[in-house]
């Protein structure tokens, strides 16, 4: 047994000092404002906890996993965007962990400790956008089902326990997003790379797994259709599956396709660039470690969730992050040990792995506290704090200012219809949707049916909110398949701009939100 940091003996004690000192950086990022995504499953998820109905009451095109997610943190701690971030810090330990498992059972317990550090300071390091994401938060169960793989190809007594476990836990994965299916293809070559060799040309072998795998899954993915059944929101489900793959196809277009796999491929060197480096040393190192093969093969079955997608956005490589990380920690030891062996004997390993160890942490606090620490300090005031988060258009600034703009001028649970992709208003202020549609695409792109935009108007006619917003220079043809912003598309969405302009006037404006008020109507 190496002595050395990471050895076999100091495992768990190292393991749990890397989750408490990584996730004790990382409180900061409780302050980081909501994006798009954010906003939308906080909506669904406070949409959750009211009694109201996915799909039906609140359309989405995502499955539905990560609006129980959202609505059990705000079950735990309130209905604020802190309660939401907080989901990042809760998931984590369980995150390293897993990973750190894998590293070790793949490896060695010296590359799961390495596995578990990068993969804390990489995913922490991510921005306000990519943070508790969808992507991000299914990587659990993700880690968690090849863990019951693993243990499943050990043989043991509860080999159906962890098989059936493996499988349930992949169901749930699905339930994150429709492309992870393909991550069941992990947990076959898991399997497979644990057998005995003589073991893998046996069908009874695979059967073992693949026969409670395959049940578990049906349990799981079952389950909640019968609970999308009982909430009688099984149709509108299904439709909402069938339109989002018309949504997806967009992206396949020849043009919009390379500028997405540009920008993507930017975006993440920018912050992924050490560790490609890392994990292709990894690879080069093929020879020495057996499970290198299966992590490359985890890695590209990854690499191919994010391209059927066919968006490359920031968060849908988050799934490669395991794999990479595991590459890495390869890579790292690799390196590590041919800088050992040239130095004096005096130099212990142990004292380079520590500098290596705290130049990492120092890239984790780089990537936060430049950004929070005058907030944090009380050097600077939320609204300027929030101004520096910017994606785009979008600014996390003007969302708080509209936010306390509506909330000085409504009642909470009053309703609030917004005109555009910008749905964390309605969880900032409090106002809640009037109708099931809480940004805009449904309504204006061609694959959407048509009677979508007459019900939205029908209702509004019911509903009359005190406000309205409308919003400007929100360019997104990859969900609206048009270049025009959404204050330009509303003019071509009749019944809606005539509801608009014979009920309400413009009051004001903030950055790019048309703020407009109900009129007082005769009698």
């Amino acid at each position: 047994m190496r002595t050395e940091a990471g050895g076999g003996a100091r495992f768990v004690p190292l393991l749990i000092a890397i989750v408490v000192l990584t996730c004790l950086i990382a409180l900061p990022m409780l302050t980081y404002p909501l994006g798009r995504d954010q906003g939308e499953f906080a909506v669904i998820g406070r949409g959750l906890l009211q009694g109201k109905v996915p799909y039906v009451d609140l359309w989405n095109p995502k499955p539905p996993a990560i609006f129980f997610v959202y609505a059990a943190a705000m079950s735990l701690f309130g209905q604020t965007a802190p309660a939401l971030r907080a989901i990042d810090l809760l998931v984590m330990p369980f995150l390293l962990a897993s990973v750190g498992w894998i590293g070790r059972r793949l490896f060695s317990p010296r590359i799961g400790l390495w596995a578990a550090l990068l993969f804390a300071v990489f995913y922490f390091s991510e921005t306000f956008w990519t943070l508790t994401q969808n992507d991000g938060i299914a990587v659990l169960p993700m880690c968690l089902a090849l863990i019951a793989a693993l243990k499943a190809a050990e043989r043991s007594p509860r080999v159906f326990a962890w098989s059936l476990a493996s499988g349930a836990l992949m169901g749930v994965v699905v339930w994150f997003k429709y492309p992870f299916a393909l991550f069941a293809l992990v947990l076959l070559l898991a399997y497979g790379q644990r057998l005995p060799r003589q073991e893998t040309r046996a069908l009874r072998s695979w059967a073992v797994f693949a026969l409670p795998a395959a049940l578990g899954g049906l349990i799981a993915i079952g389950a909640g259709i019968a609970w999308l059944v009982s909430a009688g929101a099984w149709e509108a489900f299904v439709e909402s599956a069938r339109v989002t793959a018309s949504y997806t196809a967009l992206g396949a277009q020849p043009d919009a396709l390379a500028e997405a796999a540009a920008t993507a491929l930017g975006f993440r060197w920018s912050h992924w660039g050490l560790l490609f480096i890392l994990a292709a040393v990894g690879v080069l190192s093929i020879r020495r470690r057996a499970g290198v093969p299966f992590t490359f093969a985890w890695l590209l079955i990854a690499f191919a969730i994010m391209l059927v997608q066919l968006r490359g956005y920031d968060y849908h490589w988050l799934p490669m992050l395991p794999p990479l990380v595991l590459l890495g920690a390869c890579g790292l030891t690799r390196a590590l040990d041919l800088v050992a062996s040239r130095l004096s004997p005096l130099a212990a390993p142990r004292w380079l792995s520590l500098a290596v160890a705290l130049a990492l942490i120092a890239i984790l606090v780089n990537g936060i506290y430049p950004q929070t620490w005058r907030y944090l300090t009380g050097a600077e005031d939320r609204l300027t704090y929030e101004d520096r988060f910017v994606a785009g258009e979008f600014v996390a600034g003007e969302s708080a200012r509209v936010a306390d703009y509506l909330r000085e001028r409504n009642t909470p649970g009053d309703s609030l219809y917004v005109w555009g992709f910008r749905p964390e208003i309605y969880y900032l202020s409090g106002l809640n949707p009037p109708t099931r549609f809480i940004f805009q695409f449904p309504l204006v792109a061609d694959w959407y049916p048509p009677e979508w935009r007459e019900d939205n108007v029908d209702l509004l006619w019911a509903a009359l909110p005190p406000y309205v917003l409308v919003l400007q220079v929100d360019y997104m043809p990859w969900v609206t398949g048009s270049e025009d912003d959404s204050n330009t598309l509303l003019q071509s969405y009749t019944d809606l701009n005539d509801w608009l302009i014979y009920n309400y006037e413009r009051e004001t404006q903030i950055g790019n939100f048309f703020i407009w008020r109900r009129k007082l109507q005769p009698g």
